[in-house]
């Protein structure tokens, strides 16, 4: 299955997950930088962040192999273990095992509609994407994305997050339609809800996605108030 950017979903989970594990080796032998809070998820740190990472990398594995969803690995590197070599190893095994099971193998989801293996290629290079930008952010330096690949993230939340949190009843239906338009793509916005009026979000690809996923604070180029006021709803987990 090939992403947007023209690479198959697996190649890009790779690329995704070796940029985050070398980001965590940079800092692992800081105490200061391992413990450098991220932004986005109160008291957490370079560590906590990674170890999140690591298991949902596991998560995604398990799924893959029939355990039951709601069973959530606590894995954690040993005191001694490097960070980013458990991290490493953690993302090859999920790699390789997406990799054996291909695109249609039948599995669990959040969404019945798709219940295959590539649900998963595709939604844990975004989950990666995400938090490298979250791991370079609290280290201060600076985060690069690919804009095809970031707007199909944004996609992915219009398709996937937010009607998955309609279900659950987290959220309440948006009284305006959000329309997101990448001002650095030549393609069709993507469009978060189904309300006849609609309010017009205009950024690029990447602070599009760091905006539905809480990354970044609105600038009034963004569009109208309103939009700031619905997109700051949890739109995704």
């Amino acid at each position: 299955m090939i992403s947007p950017t023209g690479r198959p979903w697996l190649d890009e989970l790779t690329a995704a997950t070796e940029q985050f594990r070398a980001v965590i080796a940079s800092a692992e032998n800081d105490d200061a930088a391992l413990a450098s809070p991220v932004a986005a998820c109160p008291r957490w740190g370079i560590r906590d962040l990674a170890v999140h990472l690591g298991r949902t990398h596991l998560w995604a594995t398990q799924i893959l192999d029939g355990a039951d969803p709601r069973d959530r690995p606590q894995d954690e590197p040993s005191p001694d273990e490097s960070l980013a070599a458990w991290y490493g190893a953690v993302a090859e095994k999920m790699r390789k095992a997406l990799a054996e099971a291909g695109p249609d193998k039948p599995c669990w989801t959040l969404v019945k509609e798709q219940r295959t293996a590539v649900f998963w290629q595709r939604r844990q290079v975004h989950e990666t994407v995400v938090h490298l930008w979250d791991a370079q952010h609290a280290l201060g330096r600076s985060a690069e994305m690919d804009p095809v690949l970031a707007f199909d993230g944004v996609a992915e939340v219009a398709e996937v997050m937010y009607p998955r949190m309609l279900r659950a009843e987290r959220v309440s239906p948006l009284p305006k339609q959000l329309v997101l338009t990448a001002t650095d793509l030549d393609t069709v916005p993507v469009k978060i809800g189904d309300a006849e009026r609609s309010l017009m979000v205009r950024a690029s690809a990447a602070e599009l996605l760091l905006l539905v996923w809480h990354r970044l604070p609105w600038h009034r180029d963004y569009g109208d108030a309103e939009a700031a006021e619905l997109i700051g709803q949890s739109l995704v987990p």
